[in-house]
């Protein structure tokens, strides 16, 4: 097995818990000592490094906020996620991290 296919984040993203929401998709994995949260931002959202850039610093403290306990997590964003506001984004990650 190479290295690449046996990080704990590529774990999360085939064998976590999937839930899909407008503008991006939502992957946990409970483990004891989790690693930092993976944040996919392609260049298909927007080809400035500062719009992807701000959109993981947004995902990020919105996590780091919410403080998941025992959670591996990884988000992709899809291209809806610019026609959604901050505080939508906001709401719906909120909702899930408490809700796991």
């Amino acid at each position: 097995m190479s290295a690449t296919t046996n990080t704990v984040a590529d774990r999360v993203m085939r064998r976590g818990i999937r839930i899909n929401r407008r503008g991006f998709v939502f992957y946990y994995l409970k483990i004891l000592h989790p690693p930092r949260p993976r944040i996919v931002v392609s260049q298909k959202i927007d080809k400035r490094a500062t719009v992807r850039n701000r959109l993981r610093r947004q995902i990020r403290e919105i996590i780091r906020r919410a403080e998941p306990k025992n959670r591996a997590i990884a988000i992709v964003t899809r291209k809806e996620i610019l026609e959604i506001s901050f505080t939508e984004i906001k709401r719906t990650l909120t909702e899930i991290l408490t809700r796991i």
